[in-house]
């Protein structure tokens, strides 16, 4: 996809139909991560600036990192989460960061959004009536910032600091799956970003739950050659999983790490790669059962199955052990061959 091709078509969008799209509810997926906060409020952004369109930025779920929430407090983001049935009667709305299809969001059975913005890969039973689905980024928020600077609209700071963060974030300061489209809209509004409050974003006070999990999940870790994994049990906000699958494969010398986590009854699953060319998506994809239960990226995969709400502790380790298993197997490792990472010594 040729830079500026999806942003040519916002604008457009935006230019031509104007308050016909007013009201417009903005979606994110649930549990909304910094790409996605900051690709939703860029879009509102635009929306107001071309078209004078009224937008509101809603999610499913929780902002659960502690980063995620102080990027939103700090830099006092319009977004809130969703009321019961709130999305029943919207007359337009927008999906960022992901597709209907996806089994992490709360968009409507059968509605049909008016738009959407994403840069996961597009899902062949994605319908709307403008599909911007670009995965030649690594964010889906340097599709908007393309259109906004394509449109000239001014960007105002706090929403130039959220855009650096979510790239960044996304991108892991443009070191992972960072296109070069990433890497000209990370430093054509890093000038505009507030480099203090970046730094208190990345930086933030922590829970003692937090802690509590970090220890569970470097306790529990298990190597198999270059695989590494973990099961972190019963957590307070689902991307704890990717949160560890990150941490974990700092370790040296690892190639993967895949990290589970128990969540209303869901087991949630992190699979990470030091590798571009490992495929992620497509094998966690596989490993849980196909269908819409997971996906991803080269590099970063993530997913759930639902093993249910007060489902005995037998099920939960059987689900546990059979995504470990399963994956080890795929990649030509005995999963019998298991040992503690940090209690025995890598």
């Amino acid at each position: 996809m040729r830079p500026g091709f999806h942003a040519g078509r916002l604008i457009k969008l935006f230019t031509e139909k104007g308050r016909s799209l007013s009201p417009l509810t903005i979606l994110t997926h649930d549990h909304p991560d910094p790409d996605a906060l900051a690709s939703a409020w860029a879009l509102a952004h635009l929306a107001q600036a071309l078209g004078r369109i009224r937008s509101r930025i809603v999610y499913g779920g929780a902002i659960g990192r502690a980063e995620n929430r102080m990027m939103a407090e700090r830099l006092l983001m319009p977004a809130r989460p969703l009321r019961k049935g709130e999305l029943a009667g919207v007359p337009h709305l927008a999906l960022v960061d992901t597709q209907p299809p996806f089994k992490n969001n709360r968009c409507p059975p059968r509605r049909i959004p008016d738009l959407i913005i994403d840069h996961h890969p597009r899902h062949p039973d994605t319908p709307a009536d403008l599909a911007l689905v670009d995965e030649g980024v690594g964010a889906t928020t340097t599709i908007l910032v393309e259109a906004l600077r394509l449109s000239g609209v001014r960007v105002p700071r706090r929403l130039a600091t959220a855009v650096i963060y979510g790239i960044g974030s996304e991108t892991q300061n443009l070191g992972r799956e960072a296109a070069p489209r990433d890497m000209e809209a990370y430093q054509a509004l890093w000038p505009k970003a507030h480099m203090k409050t970046l730094w208190r974003i990345s930086y933030p006070r922590r829970s003692e739950r937090f802690f509590t999990t970090l220890a569970r999940g470097i306790q529990e870790a298990f190597v198999v050659g270059r695989a590494l994994g973990a099961h972190l049990g019963e957590v307070d906000t689902p991307d704890r999983a990717a949160q560890m699958a990150d941490f974990l494969l700092t370790l040296n010398g690892l190639r993967w790490s895949l990290v589970t986590a128990r969540y209303a009854g869901r087991l949630h699953v992190s699979l990470r790669s030091s590798d571009p060319g490992a495929g992620a998506g497509r094998l966690l994809k596989r490993l849980l059962g196909g269908g819409n239960r997971g996906g991803g990226h080269a590099m970063i995969a993530g997913g759930s199955v639902e093993v249910g709400e007060g489902a005995p502790e037998a099920a939960w380790r059987e689900a546990e052990d059979k995504t470990a298993s399963g994956f080890l197997a795929g990649q030509g490792l005995d999963p019998a061959q298991r040992r503690w990472a940090f209690r025995d010594g890598v």
